[in-house]
């Protein structure tokens, strides 16, 4: 069976409401930030058009087994290229020329692009005319953490669903039954939310723990107005995209936890809630909101590929600036 969906069952209900009014579109983008299950999303779809049996997706048939397994004939796999991990032109010409092949064991034919951030706007431009009138039986399916990475002429022509968080009370029992004991589990929806993903992640991951130190250090340094050390402690990451990423997401829900202290300090969900406590004692609502929307650029300046060692001093500045 496909890998168990947790709190996007809008995206699926959308999949299978298409499907049975027989309506489905041809082209989408499963979006949202890391951890949050695109790639599970994109299976089921996959298996969902692909299924041979009356109930879909059945998980048994030889095409779902097929998709299950990465060896369907019919699901191709874009390949990555380059540093920024993107996809060449000479890829995509070659995925319109193989589009117009009919289908080797089914009546479909699907184009996967995973982590598609870095596609560039050549690789759009030379996709746009196959998506806006594909062959009948060919589908793309896009994931990417932010759909502001595509074309608006590319989003027009796709259907775009957004990936979300569930509770953490799902989230804890989503790691407990991937065999997680109940206290780890706990302390990584400390840290990041409802992101089963990265849940995950943070327990078997020494970088990710990591990550977490060196975001706590970073609200240390705020606190205490350190700005020297806050961009010390940043410039640590600032050859990593994805810590540093990661790290703005940490810094922001902590910013949010200094403001939800305000009112509430048992609705505090950041990985250091001593440190929202501390934060909130000095800060206005102002102050946490011009905070969130430094964060914020920051974050939005990375997904367009700034160059980091640019981003962290404006960044710092931005924070002290309101400390």
């Amino acid at each position: 069976m496909p890998e168990k969906i947790y709190g996007n069952e809008h995206i699926t209900d959308t999949f299978r409401n298409m499907l049975s009014n027989q309506r489905m579109a041809h082209s989408f983008l499963i979006y949202g930030e890391r951890g949050l299950g695109k790639k599970a999303i994109v299976q089921y779809l996959s298996m969902l058009l692909m299924c041979e049996a009356d109930e879909k997706p059945c998980g048994r048939c030889r095409s779902c087994r097929n998709t299950l397994n990465h060896c369907h004939p019919d699901i191709i796999y874009a390949e990555h290229t380059g540093k920024l991990n993107g996809f060449s032109v000479e890829t995509v010409r070659s995925i319109c020329s193989d589009a117009y092949i009919k289908p080797n064991n089914s009546d479909k034919k699907i184009y996967i692009f995973t982590d598609a951030d870095n596609i560039t706007v050549q690789a759009q431009n030379s996709l746009l005319k196959l998506i806006e009138e594909p062959p009948s039986y060919v589908y793309f399916i896009f994931t990417a953490e932010s759909k502001n990475v595509f074309l608006e002429t590319v989003l027009s022509r796709i259907i775009s669903l957004n990936a979300v968080e569930v509770d953490h009370d799902t989230c804890c029992k989503a790691l407990v039954q991937s065999g997680i004991s109940e206290e780890n589990a706990l302390k990584a929806v400390k840290c990041f939310g409802g992101n089963i993903g990265l849940c995950m992640e943070c327990i078997n991951s020494e970088k990710l723990q990591n990550t977490v130190e060196l975001t706590k250090s970073a609200i240390n340094c705020i606190i205490n107005r350190d700005e020297y050390g806050l961009l010390k402690t940043l410039s640590s990451s600032d050859s990593d995209k994805s810590q540093f990423k990661s790290i703005i997401i940490l810094l922001d829900k902590i910013i949010r936890d200094s403001l939800a202290a305000k009112f509430r300090q048992d609705s505090i969900i950041s990985c250091y809630a001593d440190g929202g406590v501390l934060l909130a004692d000095s800060l206005t609502m102002n102050s946490c909101e011009k905070m969130h929307s430094a964060c914020s650029k920051a974050y939005a300046l990375t997904d367009k590929n700034v160059n980091i060692k640019l981003i962290i001093p404006s960044l710092c500045a931005d924070i002290m600036i309101y400390r």
